[in-house]
């Protein structure tokens, strides 16, 4: 198994990819973020993925990762593009009025958890908080959070 990338390698990759969520977002190509794969990297958690080892990050990392003040503003970006993409608002922790044809949610419990566990491991409180009030939305109105035979909603419970 594949180790750590590192935290130079996941800054470059994290950056590249916001620069794509912005291109997305201002040609309001929100199904893009939708046919994408990037939560490894945008929300880097403490856990093997489906890529191993190689975007986990451990304590010391994500210490060293909250004192890196474009790293952090670049990630909660990502987050509020995200929530966009999916027609959430994340700083007013509610739905956008007038969401575009496709800026609607498209069953990915498993990015919206690992968004939601990176913010928890980060201390994004608010940007968490928010999240989890998404989820909690979503799970009112029906939606499955099943992914892979794993359901996935307990943190939104």
């Amino acid at each position: 198994m594949e180790t750590f990338v590192g935290i130079k390698r996941l800054k470059e990759k994290q950056k590249e990819q916001l620069l794509a969520f912005e291109k997305w977002a201002e040609a309001d190509n929100w199904s893009a973020f939708h046919e994408a794969h990037f939560d490894w990297w945008m929300f880097p958690i403490d856990q093997p993925s489906r890529l191993g080892l190689l975007y986990t990050v451990n304590q010391s990392d994500i210490d060293n990762l909250k004192k890196d003040q474009e790293f952090m503003s670049n990630y909660l970006r990502g987050v509020e593009l995200l929530l966009l993409s999916w027609g959430w608002e994340l700083n007013k922790k509610s739905l956008i009025s007038a969401p575009s044809e496709h800026q609607t949610w498209h069953n990915w419990p498993i990015r919206l958890s690992k968004c939601a566990q990176s913010l928890e491991l980060f201390g994004c409180t608010e940007a968490y908080e928010s999240v989890v009030a998404y989820g909690r939305y979503l799970l009112s109105h029906g939606t499955d959070f099943t992914f892979r035979n794993k359901d996935l909603s307990e943190r939104f419970r």
